[in-house]
């Protein structure tokens, strides 16, 4: 599935968390990055032709962006109101949105434990993300389970590891939270890399495949697992 990002941002060059994760999903996946900011100050209007005829293009569409109290970055609905106004009058772009997969990546300033009843903001980020929830359901779209980065700045370099894979996972699969889909993706890419480009010794290579084949039966193992739960 071909996948878009649209990153919503006064300034994209200048935010530490979208030249991450910009990096990331460049280095990991093949996915298209829109930066929206910069699309609009070209014309100071989007070109709603073009935006719509790169629109269904893809296959998976994901929204980008940091909450700006309580939403997206006033460029996002701009560009969904100028995109998608008279959208049915536009029968073909109407038809090529079905069944499109639309996704939030969702970085957020404070502790997840704020956006729960009872925490501070009172409000969960599925309350928050609602919105688009019913607009995909408009289009007739599939909505997926957003993908929620909180204070990102105070992330270990090990934590940003683990988000850079779990980022160009959600980019390539449109899921969350699934270990088994973490898994089987972390064996995909590891099978995908070129030795050769890697300087191992005789040695480090063997080991390197050794891990792989490990990796590989531990996933075969936690599929037996799940297969044994689901018929109790």
């Amino acid at each position: 599935m071909r996948t878009i990002v649209y990153m919503a941002h006064p300034n994209v060059s200048e935010s530490s968390s979208h030249q991450f994760l910009l990096s990331s999903g460049q280095s990991l996946t093949q996915t298209n990055y829109v930066d929206l900011s910069e699309e609009f100050s070209k014309q100071q209007i989007f070109d709603v032709e073009s935006e719509r005829k790169r629109l269904v293009a893809y296959d998976r569409i994901i929204f980008q962006f940091q909450l700006h109290w309580y939403q997206a970055p006033a460029i996002m609905k701009l560009w969904m109101d100028q995109v998608f106004e008279n959208a049915y009058n536009d029968s073909s772009f109407l038809r090529q949105l079905k069944q499109k997969q639309l996704g939030i990546v969702l970085i957020a300033g404070v502790k997840a434990s704020a956006y729960q009843v009872g925490g501070k903001e009172g409000r969960t980020i599925s309350d928050l993300l609602s919105p688009y929830e019913l607009f995909a359901k408009h289009f007739d779209m599939v909505y997926l389970q957003p993908l929620t980065i909180h204070q990102f700045n105070y992330l270990s370099e090990q934590q940003k590891m683990d988000l850079m894979i779990r980022y160009s996972c959600y980019l390539d699969t449109g899921k969350v939270d699934s270990f088994r889909t973490w898994q089987s993706y972390l064996i995909q890419k590891l099978e995908k890399l070129d030795s050769s480009h890697l300087d191992f010794s005789n040695e480090d290579q063997m080991i390197f495949e050794i891990f792989i084949q490990e990796l590989v039966q531990q996933a075969d193992e936690v599929d037996e697992l799940y297969s044994i739960t689901e018929e109790w």
